[in-house]
């Protein structure tokens, strides 16, 4: 328990002569050749499709690009996954993020990970204690101390939903929760937040935990904290 205040070309005319020769060779097609690798990570896929034939369409969907993510190192990773933006489209929202529901994968169709991804998520409880009544010039004033629920790893995408089992327990009259998702070492109770705002709400508060592997984390207050 920790208590605390408050990522050369060949000339046309060689080129020419080479296709007759193989076409006088047999009648065999020459072999197929894929795209070249690209250095930049970046790849492109297209969506599985069922037996039926798709509809008509008057111009054809783009394929999407991905990003192979599976040699990349702790720090790539967290870049990477900082700066994937949601398909949503609003200013600064990412593709991974966490709610009180749990985490949430709604990457943009272009630079998703061509494979899950598998990230850390910890649980911690925050119990309150009040030590100063409310006064007419001032609020009232908070004790409160944390205590590790539990940390788990868990798959998220390449597919867009919910990643099953990974909301916080429910706050009580005394309790609420924090919540992080990160990568690489585990965080220590000293990173965790020593200015939560304490209101009478349990909508999830983004919250500051310092750690280079922090990708986001979530505040759930008690239902009335007041009374704590």
């Amino acid at each position: 328990m920790h208590r605390v205040r408050a990522l050369s070309v060949l000339p046309a005319t060689v080129v020419a002569a080479l296709l007759a020769v193989s076409g006088c060779s047999g009648g065999g097609k020459p072999a197929a050749q894929g795209p070249a690798p690209s250095p930049s990570g970046l790849v492109h896929y297209a969506p599985a499709t069922g037996s039926a034939a798709p509809a008509a369409s008057p111009q054809p969907t783009a394929p999407k690009e991905c990003v192979r993510t599976a040699g990349m190192s702790v720090e790539q990773l967290t870049g990477y996954l900082k700066e994937l933006r949601s398909s949503s489209g609003d200013y600064q929202t990412r593709g991974l993020t966490l709610d009180s529901s749990g985490l949430n994968f709604t990457p943009e169709d272009i630079k998703r990970p061509c494979e899950a991804v598998s990230v850390k998520l910890a649980h911690y409880w925050v119990d309150l204690k009040k030590t100063h009544e409310a006064t007419p010039v001032t609020g009232a004033r908070y004790e409160y101390s944390y205590t590790l629920i539990g940390t788990a790893s868990h798959a998220a995408g390449p597919q867009d939903g919910r990643v099953p089992d990974t909301a916080p327990p429910g706050p009580s009259a005394c309790r609420g929760t924090v919540s992080v998702t990160y990568l690489g070492e585990d965080i220590p109770l000293r990173s965790l937040p020593y200015d939560l705002k304490l209101v009478d709400t349990t909508a999830p508060v983004p919250v500051k935990v310092n750690g280079d592997g922090v990708l986001s984390a979530i505040y759930v207050s008690p239902p009335h904290p007041d009374s704590c």
